[in-house]
């Protein structure tokens, strides 16, 4: 019964702290995706980010709110702190250890689209943006079979191609994942992603992820508020 509360609680507060202390979208952002197109990133850590269709691809609330200086920028030590922070929304018991309970209450109540494991890559070129691309990618059918070169759970909605990026965070291969060990992977995984070395990531230069290859259109930018409306009535580009 204790376990059962303690899931329903992970579910029900997780969320509204995400949306408590999530950053501001820039006002320049454009919009891309295509209409009705459900849009899903999993940050480098595996906390996952929804928007709707017609607004920025979600990759841009997970970098305003890692970006604790509002620099445009995110360096290794906000990198690792966003880590750190999501670790303990997921560590309930606070006793600084994921056990396998809490990882599978993370894959089942914080992130159930990283399940989808089946399903083929997203293929050349002549499928990004259609039907099959965007099945394939949210892993919801398309081709049957399956391609193990591509991109498989949270890997379809990441920039790192990491089915299950919090288990993944296991160094010893305990089956306990300790904050030492996020951490330690937070950092090589900041390593990965600065492929340049500048010592920062910037999301204009990060690649798009799989998921959003298959469902983005041609981007538009916003549009100007119309001085006859209130804010919200302002358009919502279609």
């Amino acid at each position: 019964m204790k376990k059962r509360r303690r899931a329903w609680l992970l579910a029900g507060v997780l969320p509204m702290m995400i949306a408590a202390k999530a950053g501001k979208i820039p006002a320049d952002a454009p919009y891309c995706a295509l209409s009705g197109a459900r849009q899903i990133f999993a940050a480098p850590m595996g906390e996952l980010f929804r928007a709707d269709a017609g607004q920025p691809y979600p990759s841009a609330i997970w970098a305003a709110r890692a970006d604790a200086n509002h620099d445009g920028a995110i360096d290794r030590a906000e990198f690792v702190a966003d880590a750190r922070r999501f670790f303990a929304t997921l560590d309930t018991d606070h006793d600084g250890r994921l056990t396998p309970e809490e990882v599978i209450a993370y894959e089942r109540d914080v992130a159930p689209e990283i399940a989808l494991y089946g399903g083929r890559s997203l293929g050349g070129e002549g499928q990004r943006g259609g039907r099959s691309g965007l099945a394939e990618a949210l892993g919801l059918g398309g081709g049957g079979g399956s391609d193990y070169g591509g991109p498989m759970g949270a890997g379809r909605f990441a920039w790192l191609n990491i089915p299950e990026p919090v288990a993944a965070a296991d160094l010893d291969i305990d089956r306990v994942v300790s904050e030492q060990e996020f951490m330690t992977a937070a950092g090589r995984r900041f390593d990965t992603l600065d492929a340049k070395q500048a010592g920062v990531l910037r999301l204009a230069e990060l690649p798009r992820t799989p998921a959003q290859i298959a469902i983005e259109g041609p981007c538009r930018p916003r549009p100007k508020p119309r001085k006859d409306r209130r804010p919200d009535e302002q358009d919502n580009p279609r």
